[in-house]
């Protein structure tokens, strides 16, 4: 870098230029951390769908036997 050209950056770097972004920059620990609460928001979707299919067979059995007890007067 000459004095002379003032068309020149200098090379240090100021904070106001520099940002890390958001997602960079985790220890090991918050890492971790945040992979186990996604761990587990995926595993509560999956039970959470196979409660609904419980319930939904649950009242389609019920359905079938009142019908079974209505139509052949158990």
């Amino acid at each position: 870098m000459t004095e002379n050209n003032p068309e020149e950056k200098p090379l240090r770097r100021s904070k106001k230029t520099v940002e890390a972004p958001e997602d960079t920059g985790f220890s090991r620990t918050k890492t971790r951390q945040k992979q186990k609460l996604e761990s587990q928001a995926e595993k509560i979707k999956q039970l959470a769908k196979k409660l609904n299919y419980a319930i939904i067979g649950l009242i389609v059995a019920i359905i079938l036997v009142f019908l079974f007890m209505r139509f052949v007067n158990f």
